[in-house]
């Protein structure tokens, strides 16, 4: 696992530092919110010896990033990779036969390394492209429910961005974009001897304000 997250950040450093070298290039200080949630088959009928419940996916969660963003300008189009730490996580509601409710968090800080490419139109722009997420910890309340899940949510995954953006005056860089998965976490986790999926990768909706330098 300590060699997988070294080759991670290797591969982005050298990234950033061979694009340094090309021309049109801009690099700067990005930071913003986002709002995440997990998605998973709904449990039901779960037994704890003494109450029965269901396991649903409940509200999104705020976090938050911050890191590095860089940019190749060609004409119209533009490469943009970035590196960045990120926040991220949902809620599971553990939903009992009585009506009460438990919220069982699930928490992830990780490195995001996107590469999107996209066309500007003026000082718009719309890109997209894949994001490799490394977890370096966590926080997962769902293992009091089924083991299985601790080894569930952890490692390197991938997913998708797509999103706008505006750059003001040439040095402010807002942005708006959601993320999506394309990779999970693990294929099931077991409960009651019933195998569920659950996709441990935070789908979420992401603003961004960044400095050009």
């Amino acid at each position: 696992m300590i060699m997988k997250k070294l080759a991670f950040i290797s591969i982005a450093v050298l990234f950033i530092s061979v694009s340094a070298n090309a021309q049109l290039f801009q690099y700067g200080l990005k930071a913003g919110i986002n709002f995440s949630s997990i998605s998973m088959d709904e449990v039901t009928g779960i037994t704890d010896g003494s109450q029965v419940y269901d396991l649903v996916t409940g509200e999104s969660v705020a976090g938050y990033q911050a890191g590095l963003m860089t940019r190749v300008n060609i004409a119209m189009l533009f490469v943009q990779p970035e590196l960045y730490f990120t926040t991220t996580g949902g809620v599971v509601e553990q939903v009992y036969e009585s009506g009460t409710k438990e919220l069982l968090d699930v928490k992830f800080n990780r490195f995001d390394i996107p590469l999107l490419v996209g066309v500007k139109l003026g000082p718009a722009r719309v890109n997209a492209g894949p994001v490799g997420s490394m977890v370096i910890s966590s926080v997962n309340e769902l293992v009091e429910v089924s083991q299985d899940l601790e080894t569930l949510t952890g490692g390197l995954t991938w997913g998708f961005q797509a999103g706008i953006g505006v750059d003001l005056f040439k040095k402010l860089a807002i942005d708006a974009r959601y993320e999506g998965s394309l990779s999970q976490y693990g294929d099931s986790f077991t409960v009651g001897g019933m195998d569920h999926t659950l996709d441990a990768r935070p789908s979420q909706w992401i603003v961004t304000v960044g400095y050009w330098f």
